[in-house]
């Protein structure tokens, strides 16, 4: 078995370089034919992956989400398997797909884990497999961002960063589109997800699923700052999908119009647009861990 990692050294605020090294001792020394490359600026592990997908039967991410969103974004459309090693601050992909923080562990995943049909968002232009969002969850993310060299890190970085934008909340109008229906309201933010969980581990869609073949769209309406601060903690067990300002509906398109505001793919934020997303259902193949016997 072949294995090519493509590892961003500064995910996780330099957890990536700790997680490649540690994978690099144990993978050298279980005698494992595989190749180490590291990516150097954003996007470069898109030019990494899709060089290794020639030669490789499994591509694998090494960092976060928006290392992983790269890597996927390269092979989809190749013969080769993706798949993860959690090194970044979020690690929702690592979590959708069942993979564990454990690094000995995640290695075990990608050597002896089974292949699986993966569901791959495209937004316009760009490949996503986590989610596509609006509003909100893209104001916490800039703030997360823009303060790396905190020390808050983790999954407390994205709670911190909840906290700093829950005192400037704001509401959007927009038009939604699934799957034909439109429907215009006022939001907090909108979620186009195709796994359950973003921000760290916050389980925003509990039924959402990698290989469902469609989106799960969350929708939060307008809601008080109070309110959010409150339900927010009720994400993590999926609680909050009970609340009157939340809806959820499922399509396997997605348009989002009114003010162009930016968007977010996997933790990457992209420049304002309108958001037009489509899901294409087993479009790659993912390492995922063995079912139970």
């Amino acid at each position: 078995m072949s294995i090519a990692i493509i590892a961003n050294p500064l995910a996780g605020r330099g957890r990536g370089q700790k997680v490649a090294q540690a994978v690099q001792e144990l993978l050298t020394n279980q005698n494992i034919d595989f190749e180490m490359i590291f990516s150097k600026y954003a996007g470069h592990a898109v030019e990494l992956a899709e060089q290794a997908s020639r030669k490789h039967r499994i591509v694998a991410a090494l960092g976060g989400d928006g290392t992983a969103r790269e890597v996927l974004a390269a092979v989809w459309q190749t013969s080769s398997a993706f798949g993860v090693i959690p090194g970044g601050t979020g690690n929702d992909y690592a979590r959708g797909l069942g993979i564990p923080r454990d690094i000995p562990e995640a290695l075990k995943v990608l050597l002896a884990g089974a292949t699986a049909p993966f569901d791959v968002g495209v937004e316009q232009d760009r490949v996503f497999g986590q989610l596509a969002c609006i509003g909100f969850p893209v104001d916490v993310i800039i703030h997360v961002n823009e303060h790396r060299d905190g020390l808050i890190k983790g999954s407390a970085a994205f709670l911190a960063g909840v906290a700093a934008t829950i005192r400037s909340l704001r509401t959007y109008p927009v038009r939604i589109t699934v799957d034909g229906k439109t429907f215009e309201k006022d939001v907090v933010g909108v979620f186009v997800m195709n796994m359950p969980y973003c921000g760290g581990g916050m389980q925003f869609v509990p039924e959402a699923r990698y290989d469902s073949g469609v989106f799960h769209v969350l929708i939060i309406d307008r809601i008080s700052r109070l309110d959010l601060a409150v339900t927010l903690p009720k994400i993590y067990s999926g609680k909050h999908v009970s609340h009157p300002a939340v809806s959820i509906v499922t399509g396997r398109e997605v348009s989002i119009e009114g003010r162009s505001l930016p968007v977010m793919l996997d933790g990457d934020i992209f420049s304002a647009r309108p958001l037009h997303a489509k899901i294409l259902p087993q479009a790659a193949q993912v390492v995922v861990p063995k079912a139970p016997a």
